[in-house]
């Protein structure tokens, strides 16, 4: 067996060599290239993909060689179109490793780290993608010159109905890809959204963080339950985006409305409010003691009064654990200061409202309205 195998790779010409070499290396190095060369992505699975993905198309390469040897042994008459398929497989296995490296070379180079909550990320900018694109385009017309020769059919080259052929799949695909694609771009030119920014849409109900936009969606995680959620770029492109931050800054101004019953005098909610504040900043890590809040009577309201605590956020990542663990604080100190979070609900008729009122008031009232009726 081992004297059938060396005379059989002796047999090759330099390339079958030199391709069973490349595909034995990459199909044992495909793990240490997309874990360490090519950047991994945020999802574990998909990285994973990849990988087996690398090693089935090196596994079915080798396959092609092997079926080669055992139907014709190393014999100079070996099947012409077994070697054709192995090189169109090497061609397209280079191809899209190439694209992969020139993917992460132009991240290196032209693309933005951020520090996202604690965690560093690698973020995609307008130069990286277009750099990527040009590469793309540049890799793709040379593995499709390089097919023409390898399997002699130069004269599609020749013939308009191929190459308008192509023209019509792409340009009946377009909406698929073209549309998301432009805006892509123009998102990632404007520079409003970039990967640690954190956005309310309320169009689609979301408040996250940016995580990643790439030329066809943009994902978020949520704050709250740190689930993904991906949107189309061309949905993002015709919708309101509310951006409460930009790219490197933590703070964050944010406020907490509660309505409190008219029986409860003002200096007594501020006095509880405050006492919530000093509670909340020390169990929050996110709440800054030094900095007071203010304390503002927002809107009289039919049924109460509306009170707003202002407040500053030190990690607008924390955005929505510091505004639980103020209601939290508020909700144990309420019995504390004698009032009550509930709105109350309140009936006054008119008669007792009129009670209130100067007797003198009420008879002038009276006395226009008697005047009023006899003209």
């Amino acid at each position: 067996m081992q004297e059938f195998i060396v005379n059989y790779i002796n047999h090759l010409s330099t390339f079958g060599q030199v391709a069973i070499v490349l595909n034995v290396l990459f199909f044992v190095l495909s793990g240490v290239i997309f874990r360490y060369i090519v950047k991994p992505t945020d999802d574990v699975e998909r990285n994973k993909r990849r990988i087996r993905w690398l090693r089935f198309l090196n596994f079915l390469l080798l396959m092609i060689y092997v079926i080669d040897a055992l139907i014709n042994g190393y014999a100079e008459n070996s099947n012409k179109w077994l070697l054709q398929l192995s090189q169109t497989g090497l061609v397209l296995l280079i191809s899209y490793l190439f694209i992969q490296f020139s993917h992460a070379w132009a991240l290196q180079h032209y693309g933005k780290d951020k520090s996202i909550d604690g965690e560093e990320v690698s973020s995609r900018t307008y130069k990286s993608e277009m750099m990527h694109i040009i590469i793309i385009a540049i890799t793709l017309i040379a593995s499709i010159l390089l097919l023409v020769n390898i399997w002699n059919v130069t004269n599609w080259l020749q013939a308009t109905g191929v190459l308008g052929g192509l023209l019509v799949i792409l340009f009946a695909t377009k909406d698929a890809w073209a549309v998301d694609s432009v805006h892509g771009l123009i998102l990632l030119y404007n520079h409003d959204l970039e990967p640690g920014v954190i956005c309310r849409i309320p169009e689609h109900g979301v408040l996250g963080v940016v995580r990643k936009i790439s030329l066809t969606q943009t994902t978020f995680r949520d704050l709250v339950q740190k689930h993904k959620i991906v949107v189309p770029n061309s949905k993002l492109r015709t919708t309101k985006i509310e951006i409460l931050n930009r790219t490197g800054q933590t703070g964050w101004n944010e406020y907490i409305e509660y309505k409190i019953g008219y029986s409860t005098p003002a200096h007594v909610v501020e006095k509880f409010l405050e006492k919530v504040w000093e509670v909340a900043c020390e169990k929050s890590n996110a709440l800054n003691f030094d900095k007071k809040p203010k304390i503002s009577l927002i809107e009289a309201g039919d049924h109460a009064i509306v009170w707003r605590l202002h407040y500053h956020l030190e990690n607008i990542y924390q955005m929505k654990p510091a505004r639980f663990c103020i209601n939290r604080c508020a909700f144990n100190l309420q019995s504390e200061f004698g009032l009550s979070l509930a709105t109350p609900i309140t009936h006054e008729s008119i008669d007792s409202v009129q009670a209130n009122y100067p007797k003198e008031e009420i008879n002038e009232s009276n006395d226009s309205t008697t005047e009023s009726e006899s003209n």
